[in-house]
């Protein structure tokens, strides 16, 4: 049962601020985040208030609700570009004006305003969680809506085409926490919904769905506690390997050190690897995408699959752009976290344009640097990135990339490749749910291990002892397989690195270049 507080602050939000406005004796610049801590207070502290807050979803659509009501919004901040807007704080009767509340007597608001009563607000777009897997998403009813299909009023805001999603202008009143935003963060709003136009000062303006926000968390998705994480691994490995890639178990190493990545630290030996699976066969059917999109859909919070192709590398945009002073998005405009699978397949001869040229060019930047360049008239501006990226070619490498990794694909089968989703032998549903707590938990790890200093004198001694060995091996060499064992390491869910998972990495090493190279003997 919701409590008396709790049930106010749901069902009649301005009553609730103009009684703190009363109270705090009309509003200061301080008065935004004094109605930000109380409405959090209430309604963060506890799951069960929270959740009798009505989601804003593709299921619930902004034409579900009336205007005036007190919603909550999971969404990635698309745009901060946005010019602030000045805003009547305290009307001339000492009634709040802010967060969407007006007064049906005109002559309260016709009085002249002065100037200390104008205070300035934030402004940016928002939009649903872009790769945000289904099973993932808050509160996503299978139900279906009694709404006609949403249509959003500007689409060129959302990074991937024809996909289903709500796009929302944000207003923010406390100024001091709207700076701590940035694009591609994940936020949970809370405000006061209406329709407004995208533009006050233009009468031509196109109206839109307006979130007036009261108070919002961004808070991370707790630690999993993975009970026999070794054991969990090899059940893991085994499905995906059995049903997924065709019995490859090394490939299933390699992918899973890819999948247990993420940016912990910006320092190029120390960004997330990017994997090709070359030698992958072709899709049956055009336009097929292969199992393992199925399977990635299913194991990873935020996934999305670009299928390369000339015609979307030259006509596409993979980096947001601004026109006419409004932030068009692109491809690879995605929030932290997100692992994205490059197929190849559908790559034919032909002539890559300068906007593919770029686009490739994008996409090898959050490979190296994890970095994404957004142009604006006269500059440009990098952001930083945490995209994990897997691509499958059917040569010996990428046609148009240079990953830091490259696994052949050895399948006993082909016939698992290309299965369709429900085709495919899932797991349970508890399994599944311990898969993908695995995985969170892997990359949680793989900022965290440690090399004591016994450790790092046995490292130094064998590399000492490979390069007596073989002449060819180099520092490189070495950067390469520290990081490598580092995600070995996190993959067993251990904080700190062992003889045993240094002596396992080179055997994994030793296999991947033996397969690159007997493979490169028989072409």
């Amino acid at each position: 049962m919701v409590s008396t507080p709790a049930i106010e602050e749901i069902y009649n939000p301005s009553g609730v601020i103009q009684h703190l406005f009363d109270r705090y004796e009309g509003s200061d610049n301080e008065f935004a985040s004094v109605v930000a801590n109380h409405f959090s207070t209430i309604l963060f502290n506890t799951d069960e208030r929270f959740k009798q807050l009505p989601s804003l979803d593709i299921h619930h659509p902004p034409e579900a609700y009336t205007n005036g009501s007190l919603v909550r919004f999971r969404a990635m901040i698309q745009d901060t570009s946005s010019s602030p807007e000045l805003y009547v704080a305290k009307l001339s009767n000492h009634r709040c004006e802010g967060w969407g509340l007006s007064t049906s007597d005109s002559n309260e608001t016709s009085d002249s305003v002065g100037y200390q009563d104008l205070q300035e607000l934030a402004t940016m777009w928002a939009v649903s969680v872009p790769a945000e897997s289904s099973w993932h998403a808050e509160d996503i009813l299978l139900l279906a809506s009694s709404f006609p299909a949403h249509v959003p009023p500007r689409p060129h805001k959302f990074p991937l085409p024809d996909v289903s999603h709500i796009g929302v202008q944000i207003k923010m009143y406390d100024n001091a926490s709207a700076q701590c935003l940035r694009t591609t963060d994940i936020v949970t709003f809370v405000g006061i919904l209406s329709s407004e136009p995208v533009d006050a000062e233009l009468s031509s303006s196109m109206e839109v769905p307006v979130l007036h926000v009261i108070c919002y968390q961004s808070i991370p998705d707790p630690i999993p506690d993975i009970k026999e994480p070794c054991s969990v691994r090899r059940e893991l490995i085994r499905w995906i390997s059995e049903h997924v890639l065709g019995g490859d178990d090394l490939a299933v190493e390699w992918l899973l050190l890819q999948l247990s990545s993420k940016v912990h630290i910006r320092a190029t030996p120390f960004l997330p690897p990017s994997l090709t699976i070359s030698h992958f066969p072709p899709p049956p059917q055009p336009n097929m995408l292969p199992t393992l999109s199925h399977a990635l859909s299913e194991l990873l919070q935020k996934y999305t699959p670009i299928p390369l192709s000339l015609e979307l590398l030259n006509t596409r945009s993979f980096t947001p752009e601004s026109r006419e002073e409004d932030l068009h998005s692109g491809y690879l405009q995605l929030p932290a976290g997100t692992t994205v699978l490059l197929t190849e397949s559908a790559v034919f001869e032909g002539k890559v344009a300068e906007k593919g040229l770029m686009n490739i060019r994008a996409i090898q930047e959050i490979m190296d640097s994890q970095t994404l360049d957004y142009t604006f008239p006269f500059s440009r501006f990098t952001f930083e990135t945490d995209i994990s990226t897997v691509v499958l070619a059917e040569g010996r490498k990428s046609a148009f990339f240079q990953t830091s990794l490259n696994i052949p694909l050895q399948s006993n089968s082909d016939s698992n490749l290309y299965r369709p989703g429900e085709k495919v032998a899932w797991p349970s549903s508890e399994k599944l749910k311990i898969f993908r707590s695995y995985i969170d938990a892997c990359k949680a790890a793989s900022g965290k291990v440690k090399v004591s200093e016994a450790v790092s004198k046995y490292i130094q001694e064998s590399f000492v002892r490979q390069r007596q060995e073989d002449k060819t091996t180099t520092l490189n060499d070495l950067m390469h397989l520290m990081k490598a064992a580092r995600l070995l390491a996190a993959s067993h869910l251990q904080d700190e690195m062992t003889t045993e998972i240094w002596e396992r990495m080179k055997e994994l090493e030793a296999a991947r270049k033996m397969r690159i190279a007997s493979l490169t003997v028989r072409t």
